[in-house]
């Protein structure tokens, strides 16, 4: 996971630290507190101001354009710094004291912050050196890359040329009919993988017709970043100094997500094939247990609340199951609290529905953008047929639906369907193929990179974010 921050946001981590400590020191040797007491707080901030901005993607530095959603959510993540040093001073200094340190402490972290994002925003899109980047290959797969290159300027790259491979590419084509059984279906979708296009792009791209000639062209580009779509010998011949990836690989990089088609997912179902995962097997089902048991006994009291409070709405239980599909395809009743009236339940108040489309107890609204009627899924967890983290466990009927529409959909039940997951926490839920083809490649770089301390970033920015009734 830290491996894909670039030297920018390390930069910036580190200049976020010099403020955090350097602000709530000296501020706090102002207003006359203590040593010990200082030091403490000092490294209670730096500790939790770090957590906070990490996990609400404040070092998403690219993606800081200086709008008020970024300037408010970088607001937010220094209020959370500071409420745990309030609550420690709270002990140890007079009122008045405490609310002016918060205060001025709270006004110069967030204007340093806002400063330094700001100058890095325009050195970005003013200054910063514009990489260039060559693609060999002429197909879907370039076509793919190309896209998300020429839609995020903010990656600061610029496509400088594309190179023909037809014969490589017919080449990887006879391989893999000769390695894999395939059907008819997946030959037609090999065949299309590879099927050579012009790409839609800017007059100004030239398009090599010579792969062979690999090196001077990279020469005569002057590129940065060389990208193949496919593996060849062609990677040999690039020149010393300039880097090179696999398609698949940089898409990650760049995207977060896994590259779906033929050739990649069967490459990754080899390499899930051969993973001994027994350690972190173990460590994952330790983290899941102590962390569902934690958030069963914190949230008790708010699910006995919900659960009276729907009770009395109309009478019937608010608790309900749904059959959802998790690890191999299995199912299983996956318990939720019940947010919605019954089928036959008529409110007093017609009003209380939206045009009688929405059948949501109105109290349970900020619930279920909270998530918390999620919270009976920890027993599914408890039981071993949920992870805290993983793909989201889809409901039975929409899942029949997805894996005939959806190619290489059943990728996503390799393992244990989770509460949350990483695309849980980057997109919103999907309702359409498309969606759903997005979300899969969420779901499938979550099962290829997955670890347990990253699964812990994971679950606890989704807390964040149903703090915030913000979750996806």
């Amino acid at each position: 996971m830290f491996k894909s921050l670039s030297k920018s946001t390390w930069i910036m981590f580190l200049f976020d630290l010099i403020i955090l400590s350097l602000s709530t020191y000296f501020v706090g040797a102002y207003f006359g507190l203590s040593q010990i007491i200082l030091l403490i707080a000092t490294g209670l901030v730096v500790v939790v101001g770090l957590g906070t901005l990490f996990l609400k993607g404040n070092y998403r530095i690219r993606e800081f354009n200086p709008t008020f959603w970024n300037f408010y959510r970088l607001f937010e993540g220094v209020i959370f710094t500071n409420i745990p040093v309030g609550i420690l001073l709270y002990f140890f200094v007079d009122k008045s004291t405490l609310i002016k340190f918060l205060g001025v402490n709270i006004l110069i972290i967030y204007l340093a912050l806002c400063i330094y994002r700001l100058c890095f925003h325009y050195y970005l899109f003013n200054f910063k050196t514009v990489k260039k980047i060559l693609i060999v290959g002429v197909n879907e797969r370039a076509k793919a890359l190309a896209d998300e290159i020429m839609n995020k300027p903010a990656l600061r790259m610029e496509i400088v040329g594309l190179v023909r491979t037809d014969a490589i590419e017919r080449k990887i084509l006879e391989m893999t009919r000769e390695v894999f059984h395939l059907t008819k279906e997946e030959e037609r979708a090999l065949e299309a993988e590879n099927e050579q296009e012009e790409l839609v792009m800017d007059d100004k791209v030239p398009v090599f017709e010579d792969g062979k000639d690999i090196y001077n062209i990279v020469n005569k580009t002057e590129a940065d970043i060389v990208i193949f779509t496919y593996a060849s010998q062609l990677m040999s011949a690039v020149p010393r100094g300039v880097k090179e990836y696999l398609m698949p690989q940089f898409y990650e990089m760049v995207t977060g997500k896994f590259y779906m088609d033929f050739k990649n997912a069967v490459d990754f179902r080899c390499e899930f094939s051969r993973k001994n995962t027994f350690l972190y097997d173990f460590l994952k089902r330790t983290f899941d247990i102590i962390s569902a048991l934690i958030i069963l006994i914190v949230t008790l009291p708010i699910t006995a609340y919900i659960a009276i409070r729907v009770k009395l709405t109309d009478g019937a239980s608010p608790f309900f199951s749904q059959t959802r599909v998790g690890q191999d395809g299995k199912t299983f009743e996956c318990y939720k609290l019940r947010t919605m009236y019954v089928n036959d339940y008529v409110p007093k108040n017609a009003e209380m529905l939206n045009d009688g489309a929405d059948r949501t107890i109105p109290f349970c609204k900020w619930i279920r953008k909270a998530k918390l009627d999620e919270i009976p899924q920890m027993i599914n967890i408890l039981r071993g047929e949920m992870s805290i983290v993983g793909p989201r466990a889809e409901w039975e009927k929409f899942a029949s639906v997805f894996d005939k529409d959806v190619p290489f959909y059943r990728m996503r039940n390799l393992v244990k369907a989770g509460w949350t997951g990483w695309a849980h926490i980057n997109m919103k839920a999907a309702y359409s193929t498309d969606e759903e083809k997005e979300r899969i490649a969420y779901d499938i770089y979550y099962i290829k990179h997955r670890n347990v301390f990253w699964e812990i970033a994971i679950l606890v920015k989704a807390v964040f974010l149903a703090c915030g009734g913000r979750h996806k």
